[in-house]
Order: C-alpha cells, then sequence, then structure tokens
C-alpha cells in the first residue's frame, strides 16, 4: 500500500508530488500520456505561486530575474492598465515560464518518477484507503493507497469515478479565436512594438475593447506574437477546421483595419491554433469524497483572464500536500473553495466590462472611477495575486 496515488503529471500533480517528496512522502504518479506534451499551453505564472515558488527554490530554474521576485510593476484587468507602483506592498508577482518547462522543473525537482502511458480505468474508495484500478503499457493491475488525489484536468475521471458534481455554466456568446502569427514590421511601433491602428497604438500584453470585441497581442520570448480576439454575438461553423486567415477576418471586424499578418513557419512549432465558441466556468461541488481529492482543473475551470488558473491550481497542491502529509484532510474544501469562487467572480466582473455596449461604457467608467483610489486598486491586485 502507497500513502497517495497522485493522477495526472502536469504542473498541479507534479506540484503535489513535489510538495509531498518535500515533506517526505513518496508519491506515485501516474500520467496517460505516453510523453510530456509539447503542446503550448500556459505561457506564465502569475500571483503568490511565484513566491512560494522561490521559497522552494523553482524561482531560479524557471528562468526568474533577479535573486529574488519583485512584484509586477504593471499588470491588466478586465482591460485596464495597471499601474501597481501606487501600492506600496504590492501582491502581484509574474514569472513568464512556458508550461512545458514548468513541468520539467517541477519533475527533476520532485525526484519521483512518473508512470507514464498509465490510464486510470477504475477506483474503489473505502474507509481506509482507495484501490485504484490501472491499465499500463505492461498490462492491467490495480494500487492500493492511503489516498487518491485526481489532477487530471478539466475532465477528471477521478471526479467522475467519485460521484462528484461538476456545476457551472458554459457561455456560448463569445466567440474566441488565437494563434501564433507573424506581425509584419509596418504593423508595429518601431521601438514599443505597439500595434498600429485606429484609436492606437495599442500596447502588447493588455486586452483592447473596441465597438465590435476585444484583442489581445503579446510576444514571448524571441518568438511570434501570440494573438486572440475575442467576438460577441457571431455564429461559427464548428466543421470548418481553425486556420490562421479566419483570425485575421475576426481582427479586421474588431480592430476596423485589415493587418496582413501570416502564420509562422512549420519548423518552430508546435504552436496555438484554436477556437473556442464556449467558456467554462465551472467549480467542483466538492473537493473532496472521502478519501479522494481533487486540485487544480479537476476541481475548477474557469475562462479566467490574466491567467489566474495556473496559480489557482498550485496554491491547491500546496495546501493539498500539507494536510496529506497530516493525514487530515477534512478542512481542505473550505479552505481553497473560496479562492476558486474569487477566480471565479474575477472572470465573470471582467467579462462584463470587456463586452461591447453604451450600458458598458458607463460601467467602465464607475470602474475606472474606483481604479484611482488605493482601496479599489488594493481590491484588484489581490484578486490577481490569488492565495
Amino acid at each position: 500500500m502507497v500513502d497517495v496515488v497522485v493522477v495526472g503529471a502536469g504542473p498541479v500533480g507534479l506540484m503535489v508530488a513535489f510538495e509531498l517528496a518535500r515533506l517526505g512522502v513518496q508519491p506515485v504518479v501516474l500520467e496517460a500520456l505516453p510523453a510530456p506534451s509539447l503542446e503550448p499551453k500556459a505561457n506564465g505564472i502569475v500571483g503568490c505561486a511565484v513566491p512560494l515558488l522561490h521559497s522552494r527554490g523553482s524561482y531560479a530554474p524557471l528562468g526568474g530575474r533577479g535573486r529574488v521576485p519583485r512584484p509586477a510593476p504593471r499588470f491588466m484587468y478586465g482591460g485596464f492598465p495597471l499601474d501597481l507602483r501606487r501600492l506600496p506592498d504590492n501582491p502581484v508577482y509574474v514569472l513568464p515560464v512556458p508550461q512545458r518547462r514548468l513541468e520539467a522543473v517541477l519533475a527533476a525537482s520532485a525526484g519521483v518518477p512518473v508512470r507514464r502511458g498509465h490510464t486510470v480505468s477504475g477506483i474503489a474508495p473505502d474507509a481506509s484507503g482507495v484501490t485504484v484500478s490501472v491499465e499500463g503499457p505492461s498490462g492491467a493491475y490495480s494500487l492500493r493507497c492511503a489516498y487518491l488525489v485526481g489532477c487530471d484536468g478539466a475532465h477528471s475521471l477521478v471526479r467522475k469515478a467519485a460521484g462528484i458534481g461538476f456545476p457551472g455554466v458554459s457561455d456560448d456568446g463569445v466567440v474566441s479565436r488565437s494563434a501564433h502569427v507573424v506581425l509584419p514590421r509596418r504593423a508595429l511601433t518601431r521601438f514599443t512594438g505597439r500595434l498600429r491602428g485606429p484609436g492606437g497604438p495599442y500596447r502588447p500584453y493588455l486586452f483592447h475593447r473596441t465597438p465590435h470585441g476585444v484583442f489581445s497581442f503579446a510576444r514571448f520570448g524571441s518568438g511570434p506574437h501570440l494573438l486572440t480576439t475575442l467576438e460577441w454575438g457571431g455564429s461559427v461553423d464548428e466543421t470548418v477546421p481553425m486556420r490562421v486567415g479566419e483570425l485575421r477576418s475576426s481582427l479586421r471586424r474588431v480592430l476596423g483595419v485589415e493587418v496582413a499578418f501570416g502564420a509562422p513557419p512549420a519548423a518552430g512549432g508546435p504552436y496555438v491554433l484554436r477556437r473556442s465558441t464556449a467558456r467554462q466556468n465551472r467549480v467542483a461541488s466538492s473537493y473532496a469524497a472521502g478519501r479522494v481529492l481533487l486540485a487544480g482543473d479537476a476541481a475548477h475551470v474557469v475562462a479566467g483572464f490574466g491567467g489566474p488558473l495556473l496559480n489557482l491550481g498550485l496554491l491547491d497542491a500546496v495546501d493539498l500536500a500539507a494536510r496529506l502529509r497530516r493525514g487530515d484532510v477534512s478542512g481542505y474544501d473550505a479552505a481553497r473553495r473560496p479562492f476558486a469562487e474569487r477566480v471565479l467572480a474575477s472572470s465573470a466582473e471582467q467579462s462584463a466590462l470587456l463586452a461591447p455596449g453604451p450600458e458598458v461604457d458607463a460601467a467602465r467608467s464607475l470602474f475606472a472611477a474606483s481604479l484611482r483610489t488605493e482601496a479599489g486598486l488594493r481590491r484588484v491586485a489581490d484578486t490577481i495575486a490569488g492565495g
């Protein structure tokens, strides 16, 4: 019998394993994928998880600048630029790092072998532990553990097998499109890299609201730009695969001018190329069912802005690992649920502030006034920082 089985070797599952190993517990980590995914996902960590990773010795290996993390002087919220230098104790930290690099560093730091190509096919929890049925490369086997932790994503098999609900809403009123693209030099200002256009030039790393939608663009390292558009009320033929030309047409509608960008060369990929017609906002009905626990996207999926979910999941992992070490997980749901609910409320607020319409213009004026006060800016900064 093992102490803990962790299902999922993404950042959250690896953080649980890392923390457990640090605390003297050696978990078993199961991952269905035969090798680490190369697909581009998160581009960085925003929030309290950054100084926490520094305290664990992972800040420098992840590419952190300087000896210690420094609060970010600026960030964004609902399309508003935030001057966080106004706060005497700014809680917002940012660490740009590709998710696959984060996974590699956490896996190396944990020193816990990941059983890749091992898929959970069923679970049988009881009062003293959980029996986990697994399909591995060499055949089926079972594991007996004191606790089972599901870090296996939004479609979590562990959550479903434990009978835990996943209530929430799916907003199909917004079409989101994202792709890595090569922006022509003439489209950008020479020194600041801002995008030229009506009402611009527009700064990178911000959501820009126009009468016809929202767009953002950013460049991470020396690669191509990641461009995203949001449009309200449009219809999409989902049988047609997403192409860069579709994003180009969307940006023309949102920005009001043609930007003749192209796709990056295939040799440097893989690159983002996706369309979403449903923004999911869901929190598990419980983070625990007896000895079965959830963390990360298995516990909460939010159509967030500004990258809050990775921070949220990593902090879930740290809280849960300490409870697993003590052998008492009774307070886990109560401790972590409020933070997911705050991210959910934040996402709804930002979505409302970015939507088109004159009534939103009025709401944005009131919100801008609140940001000019230290209390208003503090509320937003604390929300971004998470906990």
